[in-house]
């Protein structure tokens, strides 16, 4: 869980649409907000990214609450596993932006 929020919270580093990450143990929240600061809800930019990347990445995740993407993945998984997900992820919130 903690490589799984540290490898997420490189790509908060790299996209100021990323709010927060949070969770407990693997299962992890990753909040799309407009604006970093005010932590203003960005809903419609969270859904396209959970469409893109469903549908594009082939990455299964969830919407959760008005603009978090849920993570929870196999308790079987590996830091490489992982660095994939973010990867998927990476691209999908790219692909949306």
């Amino acid at each position: 869980g903690a490589y799984l929020k540290k490898r997420l919270s490189e790509l908060m580093d790299k996209h100021e649409i990323i709010g927060d990450v949070r969770g407990l143990g693997l299962m992890v929240g990753v909040e799309i907000v407009k604006d970093r600061k005010t932590k203003e809800k960005a809903r419609k930019l969270r859904d396209n990214i959970v469409k893109n990347a469903v549908q594009q990445q082939r990455l299964w995740v969830l919407g959760a609450g008005q603009n978090v993407i849920r993570m929870t993945p196999s308790y079987i998984i590996t830091k490489e596993n992982i660095d994939d997900v973010a990867d998927r992820l990476d691209v999908a919130i790219k692909s949306s932006i």
